[in-house]
């Protein structure tokens, strides 16, 4: 088959060996999980994601989703178990990308694109035990309220319980196109590091929009007596967000 060439006459191969991958300044890529499970206390069930405690600069001691820095010989997904399975010792979850964040100030150390990944763990499934750069790794019980609301934005509040309370605050923004996540003023976004209210309040979206009972049915396959109890947690922590055939 006849090599095609470019307007410089070079071939692919050619156009390759030539090529300066420096030429243009690049972003990092990372990853960031949020790995999503029912705790049952005092009887009742509760939805809870996991985080960890950052060990070093920057954002040093605040909490946030685990993740890290994509390796130039991995996929995404590859980079995404390896990092949950280094901060947090947990393994064998699937991981579903729900979207990428790339504000140009989320990172102070250089200009960082990350594309997010949730996961759904069983009850009593997962023990995350905090390494790598994580000082600290615990499940917080996820609340969610709708804080204020105008025509063309809505602010959520996420009340996380856990080793502490903290605080977060993301938006649904409205266009023609119907609703979109989008970040606070860094000073309104509450405990958690970097963008990670966005990303979590993402999360949360795309754990709304799946269908309610599978998830309930994967929350509970080892205990599936308390479905029902499950059922309630998650309509408790996601009712109060849109989902996307309710914004038509």
């Amino acid at each position: 088959m006849k090599q095609q060439k470019d307007r410089n006459g070079l071939t692919l191969s050619e156009f390759l060996a030539a090529y300066d991958p420096d030429k243009y300044r690049h972003p990092s890529v990372t990853v960031d999980m949020a790995v999503f499970t029912m705790l049952q206390t005092e009887g009742e069930c509760d939805l809870a994601v996991m985080l960890i405690r950052r060990k070093n600069h920057p954002y040093i001691n605040e909490w946030a989703l685990p993740g890290g820095f994509v390796e130039m010989d991995e996929e995404l997904s590859d980079a995404a178990a390896r990092e949950l399975r280094e901060e947090t010792g947990v393994t064998g979850l699937p991981l579903r990308p729900f979207g990428v964040f790339g504000g140009v100030d989320r990172d102070p150390r250089t200009r960082v694109i990350s594309a997010g990944f949730l996961a759904v763990a069983p009850m009593c499934s997962i023990e995350p035990a905090a390494g790598d750069d994580a000082a600290d790794a615990s499940l917080y019980v996820v609340e969610t309220n709708l804080e204020a609301a105008a025509v063309s934005a809505e602010t959520y509040r996420m009340t996380l319980f856990g080793k502490r309370i903290l605080c977060a605050r993301a938006q649904l923004r409205y266009d023609a196109l119907g609703a979109q996540a989008a970040p606070v003023p860094r000073e309104m976004a509450g405990d958690l590091a970097s963008d990670h209210a966005l990303v979590l309040f993402s999360a949360l979206r795309a754990l709304n929009e799946l269908p309610r009972e599978r998830v309930a049915r994967l929350f509970t396959r080892d205990c599936p007596d308390l479905f029902e109890d499950a059922l309630e947690a998650l309509d408790r922590a996601l009712s109060v967000i849109p989902r996307e055939d309710e914004n038509d």
